[in-house]
Parts: C-alpha cells; sequence; structure tokens
C-alpha cells in the first residue's frame, strides 16, 4: 500500500508539479509522465517537499526540453550542438520558485495576503495602504514583514546574527534604526539570506505574469500509484552524459570523413583531369555579346555577357564578373524580353555562371540582362535593387 505520506504529498504538490511541466513543455500527456515519475522517484526514497518535488520536476523537463530540441536539431541536419545546454534550466527552475511562492502566498491569512499583494504587486504608497486598512505605518510594515517572512522558505539566522525581521525590513526598503549592515557585509550566510529575501520581493512583484495553477485530472493519482507500487523507477539518462557522447561520436565521424575525403582527394585528382579533358565539348559559337553596367553608378562595368549556341539548338548563357553571395540577399538573375514579364534565370554565387535559356523564351539575342540583389522575403518576383544590366546585341 502507498504511504498516506506519499498521498498527501501529491494532494498538495501534485498539482504545482502539473502546472510546472505542462506551461515548460506544454503537452498534457508530457506534463503527466512528469508527474509520475517525480512521486515515484519521491516516493522510493526522495524528498516529498513541495520544492524538493518541484526543482525534481525542474531537472526532468529540462532534460525532456533539451532531447526535445536535440531531436529536431538533427532532423533538420544542423550543425551538431555540442555538449552544452540548449534551453535554458535557470528559466525552468525560476517559474518552479515563482509557482511556489504563489502557491504559499494563498495559504496566507487574506489580510496579509491583501497587504503584501497590494503593495508590492499593486504599487500602493505605504502611507496610503496603511490608511485605507485603518493601521499606522509602523503596523503595516510589521504586517508586511511577517507576511514576507512566513513565504520565505529559507533558514533563520541563528542568535548573533543578523535577524529575520531586520533581514526581511531591508528587502522591503522599510527603514530599521541597526539594519546589522556591518555584520551582513563580513557574514556569507547572512548575506545570502538578506539576497534570498530580495528575491523573493522581486518574485513576488512579478506574480502577475503567473497563470493559475492547473490541477491534473482526477484519474492520474491512480496511475501515479501504481507506479509508485511498482517500486523504485529506473535511473534516467542524464542529457549531459548523452550529449557529450553524441558529441564525440560527432567528433570521431568528422575525423573518419576527412581522412576518407584526403584519401579520395589524392586518387581521384588525377582521374578527374584526365576524364573531364576527354568530356569536354569545345563551346558552341558565340551568338551575342553584352557588356554589363551598374546603373546606379553611371557606366562603370561590371561584368560581361555572351549567349552561346547549345548543341541541341538552344542558347546557354555564359556570365563573368565581380559577384559572389551576400549574407542578407541574393543575387538573381533575369532576362527581360521585349515582350512579356522578366524571366528568372537562376542565383548567382560566384564570378562564373552558366546557364540554358528556357526553351519557351526562344532566342535571347536582343534581348536585356538584370542582376538583382533580392532580399530573403519570400517573394519570387524582381523587386530588389538592380546592380547590373546590359542588352544582348
Amino acid at each position: 500500500m502507498v504511504e498516506e505520506r506519499v498521498e498527501e504529498a501529491y494532494r498538495e504538490s501534485g498539482p504545482l508539479v502539473h502546472t510546472l511541466a505542462l506551461r515548460a513543455l506544454g503537452s498534457v500527456e508530457e506534463a503527466e509522465d512528469v508527474v509520475r515519475r517525480v512521486f515515484a522517484s519521491a516516493a522510493a526514497g526522495g524528498s516529498l517537499a513541495s520544492r524538493d518535488l518541484l526543482h525534481d520536476a525542474a531537472d526532468r523537463i529540462t532534460g525532456d526540453l533539451e532531447r526535445r530540441v536535440r531531436a529536431k536539431l538533427t532532423a533538420l541536419d544542423d550543425p551538431d550542438v555540442g555538449a552544452d545546454a540548449v534551453t535554458d534550466e535557470r528559466a525552468v527552475l525560476a517559474e518552479a520558485d515563482r509557482i511556489l511562492v504563489r502557491a504559499a502566498l494563498d495559504r496566507l491569512e487574506p489580510a496579509s495576503r491583501d497587504a503584501l499583494t497590494r503593495a508590492l504587486v499593486d504599487g500602493v504608497p505605504r502611507w496610503e495602504l496603511a490608511t485605507s486598512l485603518g493601521l499606522s505605518e509602523p503596523d503595516l510594515e510589521s504586517l508586511l514583514r511577517d507576511a514576507l517572512l512566513a513565504l520565505w522558505p529559507g533558514p533563520v539566522p541563528a542568535e548573533g546574527h543578523a535577524s529575520a525581521q531586520g533581514l526581511a525590513s531591508r528587502a522591503l526598503g522599510i527603514r530599521v534604526a541597526d539594519g546589522g549592515q556591518q555584520h551582513i557585509a563580513g557574514c556569507d550566510g547572512c548575506r545570502a539570506a538578506w539576497r534570498s529575501l530580495n528575491d523573493l520581493v522581486g518574485t513576488v512583484t512579478r506574480l502577475p505574469a503567473t497563470g493559475p495553477v492547473v490541477a491534473p485530472r482526477a484519474g492520474l493519482w491512480d496511475e501515479v500509484r501504481t507506479a509508485v507500487e511498482s517500486g523504485p523507477p529506473e535511473a534516467e539518462p542524464d542529457w549531459r552524459a548523452e550529449a557529450r557522447a553524441d558529441a564525440a561520436r560527432a567528433q570521431r565521424r568528422r575525423t573518419l570523413v576527412m581522412t576518407v575525403a584526403v584519401v579520395a582527394a589524392s586518387v581521384f585528382a588525377g582521374l578527374a583531369v584526365v576524364l573531364g579533358q576527354m568530356l569536354i565539348q569545345p563551346d558552341g559559337p558565340t551568338l551575342a555579346t553584352a557588356t554589363l553596367v551598374d546603373p546606379r553608378g553611371g557606366s562603370d562595368e561590371t561584368g560581361h555577357a555572351s549567349l552561346r549556341a547549345a548543341g541541341d539548338g538552344g542558347e546557354v548563357l555564359v556570365l563573368d564578373g565581380p559577384y559572389a553571395e551576400y549574407p542578407d540577399g541574393a543575387l538573381e538573375v533575369w532576362l527581360i524580353p521585349a515582350v512579356g514579364e522578366p524571366v528568372p534565370l537562376g542565383q548567382l554565387t560566384s564570378s562564373h555562371y552558366e546557364v540554358e535559356i528556357p526553351a519557351s523564351v526562344g532566342s535571347a539575342v536582343g534581348a536585356m540582362l538584370e542582376i538583382s540583389r533580392e532580399p530573403w522575403d519570400g517573394d519570387p518576383g524582381l523587386n530588389g535593387e538592380v546592380v547590373a544590366r546590359g542588352t544582348f546585341g
């Protein structure tokens, strides 16, 4: 039988774990799987405290996100991303802490919750808030300080260190006669507690961006109980170890490919030259030529184009000039006939380019040739800036 303490922990923290997983993964099925894994692991010897359950869930969620993203990159044939994290684990942990703070805030006495929310979230000035609540400012400050400490999960400093009330006052911006500033400056524990309280104030202030807790479906507890009764779950693979192994395999593949490429190049270099000399055909006669100029800069020559006869009776455009790829756009070649729309002839990525004139065009003699710089906007038309132009004469 499942111990009552596990069921009690599920009732208290199950909705929090489910909400965190749902927000991070965006899938009910995957979120419920995280809930089952978290509670099965905790019941087998882990901590059932809400904070520990949420942080364990954040670690598992990060691993799931890493595997998901890396699988997509592999499917897209993207370069290997190595062993560094692709997702932001800190963002998942921060969301876990916000969920914990919201749950703790909801458990406060209504008066304390209302005062703290209006002071930090709504930004109501303290004198105005004290007047509306019928309290003196010192009483309001005491109420806010006690409410903040009720939310704070950190350890209270021992005797002889800065008081928790003083640290909370400093975090809330409340003036204190003796805030222990000199002691805090030289005490790592008190300084860490003060920073933790400051972070808590910031978390409460940003709570409006956090959505409501989404309770899991009623039948999920039965599945969690079955997972718990099945015994300790198998240890989950660490995505970091998987990433390091993938990076090592990718490095071995790259080394092997480079070795094979060097050997192949040395073996086939001479053969390629021989075959090229055997198979090359003499160029057909030149039908027309065009000197390309930049219309933006007057008569500056920017290349040379020629039309040559092909063996099948068609025509081939041969283009030479100082052209190269652009990082933010593409050089498109266009044939502008005397009648009709511009005909695209492909992208220009190097100083030499050859392309067959489409049979539907007929002869390109007498037509105009343009090269335009087109942005990567998905528009296939001639809309960019023309950088070279010439007419076949």
